[in-house]
């Protein structure tokens, strides 16, 4: 009986959808075990990537309308050019066909405006009330940097001035997903916070660059793991074949959800992740020692030595561990420094400012994988010899423009690199 009203109830809703002007839930909805939503911002050239994945979600293993009260529910809602935005149900029935139900149509708008996506997770959290509700952020992205940036950088001038805007076309712009991109707007992650409506058991970026620090510190509050990749996502995305199930098994299921998605990518290119950002504050502390004691030296580095993430001179992703590991460097010749021996005091701090440093990093990422070359175009674009898992933006004397930005961030104020 208990079986028979659900379907009653979620009938209801799924009755023809309607404009979001016209929504009226009239108190009804489905209480499920988990929620997975993919939030595809897809009003761009990754239009028919959105479309391909959605197919192969459908060929995964989606979970059953009705599935003997495990009450685990998979949502797409598609923003795709050429189409009106909508949020739909994936679900087998009981012959195992895969059925696509539309629950709610919305008007033209743009899905990278933290109002609407607000608006689409408050949907979802009313129509599917979950113990866990995880969260698919599926896009273009350009990881912390300010709206605009990646594509058209603003360099500083010999006198402190910017410049005007730093535009060379990427020949392989095509190929990645360079969050979010709506017909041409971008979502700052600022507003990206303040957008999500709820606390998510996680966040999987589907999204270029998303992998920083600074990302998965802004969302710290907003979810329990955190899903990135250091470097660019090829415009196929995640294997959603065989990613999708392992999206409702926890810790275990995310872990490899990174396997599989590194595993598929291994002949092009990819760094992946998984963070417990319960243990964010701790690294941050850790960071913040560093960073007073070695402040000096930080933009003395030789940003060539540290791994990088990035192509086309777009230097504002190098490797955390890589960069925190140099700055705590007892050898001087290793360091770059100057030739002075160390002294026994400040070496003896410096490794264990380091070890609490990776200790505090080795809590924060539960998982981590990479391919050993990131290649575009036939040819390797660059390597990756060191990987820690969270990528970092290192100050730049000649940037006081992006250095501004950077100490709005939550990261920044935590840790105090940019004063």
């Amino acid at each position: 009986m208990r079986s028979v009203l659900k379907y009653i109830v979620l009938l209801a809703v799924l009755l023809p959808a309607v404009s979001c002007s016209n929504m009226e839930y009239d108190g009804m909805s489905m209480d499920v075990d988990r929620t997975v939503l993919v939030y595809m911002a897809a009003d761009n050239n990754l239009a028919s990537f959105a479309r391909k994945n959605i197919e192969d979600m459908k060929q995964g293993e989606v979970p059953s309308y009705f599935d003997g009260g495990s009450g685990n529910v998979l949502l797409v809602y598609a923003d795709i050019a050429g189409e009106e935005p909508r949020l739909m149900r994936l679900s087998k029935d009981r012959f195992g066909t895969v059925t696509e139900e539309t629950l709610r149509v919305y008007e033209e708008w743009n899905s990278c405006s933290d109002s609407v996506m607000r608006t689409v997770l408050s949907d979802v959290a009313t129509l599917f009330p979950s113990d866990e509700t995880g969260l698919v952020l599926w896009s273009h992205g350009t990881g912390w940097l300010p709206e605009g940036y990646y594509s058209d950088p603003v360099y500083s001038s010999q006198d402190g001035a910017a410049a005007a805007p730093y535009h060379v076309e990427d020949p392989y712009a095509h190929l990645v997903k360079s969050f979010g991109t709506d017909d041409g707007a971008e979502m700052d992650i600022r507003d990206l916070v303040r957008a999500l409506p709820g606390h998510y058991s996680f966040i999987l970026m589907d999204a270029c660059l998303m992998g920083g620090v600074e990302v998965a510190y802004e969302l710290r509050n907003k979810c329990d793991y955190f899903i990135g990749s250091a470097a660019e996502i090829l415009a196929n995305g995640f294997p959603y074949r065989e990613v999708v199930g392992e999206l409702f098994r926890g810790e275990a299921g995310l872990r490899n959800a990174c396997r599989l998605y590194k595993e598929h990518y291994e002949d092009d290119g990819a760094t992946i992740a998984l963070v417990n950002t319960r243990s964010l504050v701790t690294l941050a502390d850790a960071c913040r020692d560093v960073f007073a004691y070695e402040r000096d030296f930080i933009r003395k580095l030789d940003m060539d030595s540290v791994q990088g993430y990035f192509r086309m001179d777009r230097h504002w992703f190098y490797d955390l561990g890589d960069f925190v590991g140099q700055l705590t460097e007892t050898d001087s010749a290793v360091a770059g420094r100057d030739s002075v021996p160390v002294d026994g005091a400040v070496a003896e701090r410096r490794e264990r400012m380091y070890k609490v440093f990776r200790d505090a990093l080795d809590a924060a990422v539960v998982y981590k994988d990479n391919t050993d070359e990131f290649v575009l175009g036939g040819y390797s674009q660059f390597s990756i010899k060191k990987f820690s898992g969270l990528s970092t933006y290192i100050p730049n004397p000649e940037n006081p423009v992006l250095d501004e930005y950077y100490r709005t961030l939550a990261w920044n104020k935590a840790v105090m690199m940019v004063e």
